[in-house]
């Protein structure tokens, strides 16, 4: 894992700022489904400064990777060519229209077609900034990276993670009581298990990728091998993560339960980033 640990500042951000963003696809399935009272929205509004939070401080943990982190501006060079750029331009326009988006709706002035306008181009956002997030890893020079399994599993980890981070926000709203009354909590239940389909099915088969390839001084199933224990405890926490927020939306909608599922889906996948990077072969290796 030690090559894994070089890249803490990515796994971070790869973790954080996919599920902070997958959210808002949450976020916009209450709205659609769910008649909040102008209270009610007063307060979403304020906690949606939570999943906000949580995108800002992956931003942030991918510049601290940077030996100079001004030169990161120099990405914008390499717009529609460098999946690499993509990912930063998709990420600051999120950001962006979030920050719009909050802003607006924290006046209380707006009306209830633009938020659901607002919410459907976030959650679109949302889901395509983890598209772009898995492909700018797809480099030709990491031949176990080399798979679409990246975004598959990246845009799993921002669905499943995100419905519980949704979820966590409007407990802490005093909405998701309310929310849970309407189609939200079967609709939210079916995200959430694609996201876990998704994140797993992806990371498996890239670890998969790994273990199969030999190069002149390095055998991927040694590698795999070594960090066995490791893709155990992601599965193992994204399930249980899963099926605790299950348990939340079907049964008790308790936001002691909500903090501890959503944890366990970042602590999960937090360990399996950690995997995928322990699992870097290279051209020539």
């Amino acid at each position: 894992m030690e090559t894994a640990m070089n890249e803490l500042p990515l796994a971070l951000f790869t973790t954080l700022a996919p599920i902070g963003a997958g959210a808002f696809v949450t976020l916009a399935i209450a709205f659609f489904t769910t008649k909040f009272s102008d209270e009610r929205l007063k307060r979403i509004d304020r906690m949606t400064l939570i999943p906000l939070a949580v995108v800002i401080i992956g931003l942030i943990a991918s510049f601290l990777h940077l030996a100079s982190p001004l030169r990161a501006f120099g990405v914008f060079a390499g717009i529609g060519s460098s999946p690499l750029s993509n990912e930063i331009v998709i990420s600051c326009l999120f950001i962006i229209v979030a920050i719009i988006y909050l802003v607006y709706a924290c006046t209380g002035t707006m009306k209830e077609g633009t938020r659901k306008i607002f919410a459907a181009v976030l959650a679109v956002l949302g889901v395509v900034f983890a598209c772009f997030t898995g492909m700018a890893y797809m480099v030709s020079t990491i031949v176990s990276w080399m798979t679409p399994a990246l975004p598959i599993s990246i845009i799993g980890f921002s669905l499943m993670g995100g419905a519980l981070l949704g979820v966590l926000t409007l407990a802490c709203a005093g909405a998701l009581d309310e929310a849970c009354k309407t189609s939200f909590k079967m609709m939210t239940l079916i995200i959430a298990l694609i996201g876990l389909i998704l994140g797993v099915a992806g990371a498996l088969m890239q670890y998969g990728l790994a273990a199969s390839i030999v190069t002149a001084i390095a055998n991927g199933a040694v590698m795999a091998s070594a960090v066995n224990g490791y893709l155990i405890a992601f599965v193992v926490c994204v399930v249980l993560g899963v099926m605790l927020g299950m348990y939340v939306l079907m049964k008790k909608h308790s936001l002691a339960l909500t903090i501890v599922a959503s944890i366990l889906i970042l602590g999960g996948v937090f360990i399996g980033r950690l995997v995928f990077y322990a699992l870097q072969i290279s051209i020539g290796l």
